[in-house]
């Protein structure tokens, strides 16, 4: 375990000196934030039969664009390129887990990217005029509840992530499977639009799978939207899909390792 500490301090390091396209998008995510929200106020001027109100649906964007970093799906394209060109034979000659590598380092690269955006946004999104502004969570109970299912959700993520770099030895090549994954998990996770504005059929859905238990789980937590009660069954839930998501990784890169052929290098 030592090891792959002292590789997620490396990998944290050298994130941390992007800064300048961790401020640019850090303003992204707040112009994109304000527009998202302006587009809810206006549907929400008539529209009936809400299952989450206006105030807990900004505070629900404004969660998703802070933490952004933490819970997003993108990939590494120096992880995927390594296994297309065949430089992933380097990693696997080393007396090291390549499953676990790339768990620490995705969870790295997320935190250091997030420990610059998030700070300048979470200052100033409770101080914006009118419907706009962040508001605080429902309770101190749900804020403690938020942070850990924040963090299982940050894990949940980087597992997912790992099952797509599996998938790469495989179909030998990224490009067809990028967009699927992208868009399979946006739309699931509640990213092109909230789980609760679904309709209830699609909500059953999209709770069944993990993309939901990322971003969605702790937003709703925060607000208030989820009460205590249900949010630590569901926090339970995020434990079991975690277990899931790594055992078959595992088995997935291993059954993978034993027939891989390394083209190029």
């Amino acid at each position: 375990m030592k090891k792959y500490i002292s590789y997620f301090k490396l990998r944290y390091n050298m994130a941390l000196q992007y800064r300048a396209s961790a401020i640019a998008g850090m303003f992204t995510q707040l112009f994109w934030a304000i527009m998202q929200i302006l587009i809810f106020i206006a549907f929400y001027k008539n529209a009936s039969g809400k299952n989450i109100s206006l105030e807990q649906l900004v505070s629900y964007v404004w969660l998703r664009q802070i933490f952004y970093s933490l819970i997003n799906h993108v990939t590494e394209g120096e992880i995927k390129s390594s296994i297309e060109n065949g430089n992933v034979v380097y990693e696997l000659i080393k007396p090291i887990n390549l499953y676990w590598i790339w768990f620490f380092r995705t969870i790295s690269s997320r935190l250091a990217s997030c420990s610059i955006k998030c700070i300048p946004i979470i200052l100033i999104a409770p101080f914006l005029p009118g419907e706009l502004n962040l508001n605080g969570p429902a309770s101190l109970e749900a804020f403690l509840l938020f942070t850990i299912t924040l963090v299982f959700g940050m894990f949940i993520i980087s597992s997912i992530i790992n099952l797509f770099y599996i998938s790469i030895f495989y179909t030998m090549s990224s490009k067809g499977t990028t967009s699927i994954f992208y868009g399979t998990l946006e739309f699931f996770g509640g990213g092109f639009v909230p789980i609760a504005l679904m309709p209830i059929s699609w909500q059953k859905v999209c709770y069944f799978l993990p993309a939901s238990l990322v971003a969605d789980l702790p937003s709703r937590i925060y607000t208030g939207n989820i009460v205590i009660s249900d949010g630590l069954k569901y926090l339970g839930v995020q434990i079991i899909w975690l277990f899931i998501l790594i055992v078959c990784g595992n088995f997935l890169l291993n059954t993978a390792l034993k027939k891989v052929v390394i083209q190029g290098g």
